[in-house]
């Protein structure tokens, strides 16, 4: 091979270095450029390919969402039927407390049920149903009333009984007391939150 003088040899190197810049920014700005979007594109056609997934299978399971949906409707009918009515409270729960102790075993002697007052549950916020409250006061035997009070809960698990109070005074000052049967007995008072049918 022959000698190649210096100019053409710095000619020689200067192409050579002019081309692998020139292959090296090719392959920089173009290729991988491209390849970096390629894998972006890929990644989202993975996930559109994972929402269309999900949307077959939604659309497939419709009508058993569609059935779940009409079960729970109907259930919560079922859970308002056992609701106080939007209108005359105070009847209601006169009437409630008089069927409860229809078939109960306990002697229970309810001497009060006052008035209901509306008011807001106060659980959640933004709880779609108002609530009635009212008192309720009576005399009974110690294991009588646990038991009655057991058994409203079991009946009405959608009421609420708070602030009870056991004593053997009535707020009237009148001393101890016995129940019909001949026990002694117990002065109660206790408050009842109901849940308020909405109007249809």
């Amino acid at each position: 091979m022959a000698k190649l003088s210096k100019e053409k040899r710095d000619r020689l190197i200067l192409v050579i270095a002019g081309g692998l810049a020139l292959i090296f920014g090719i392959w920089y700005l173009v290729i991988k450029t491209r390849n970096t979007e390629l894998e972006q594109s890929r990644t989202r056609l993975a996930a559109a390919k994972d929402r269309l997934e999900k949307g077959k299978r939604r659309v497939e399971q419709a009508d058993q969402v569609e059935a779940e949906l009409e079960a729970a409707v109907q259930r919560l009918k079922a859970i308002e039927e056992g609701m106080a009515p939007g209108t005359d409270l105070y009847r209601w729960s006169s009437l409630l407390m008089d069927n409860v102790r229809v078939g109960q075993e306990q002697e229970v002697d309810i001497f009060e049920t006052t008035r209901p007052q509306t008011n807001e549950v106060g659980v959640l916020p933004a709880f779609p149903y108002p609530a009635a409250t009212f008192t309720v006061r009576g005399v009974a035997h110690y294991h009588d009333f646990g038991k009655f009070l057991a058994d409203f809960e079991n009946r009405f698990p959608y009421f609420r009984a708070q602030n009870l109070s056991l004593t053997t005074t009535a707020e009237t000052g009148s001393e101890g007391t016995t129940t019909r049967a001949g026990k002694p007995g117990l002065f109660f008072r206790v408050e009842i939150v109901a849940l308020i049918r909405p109007s249809q």
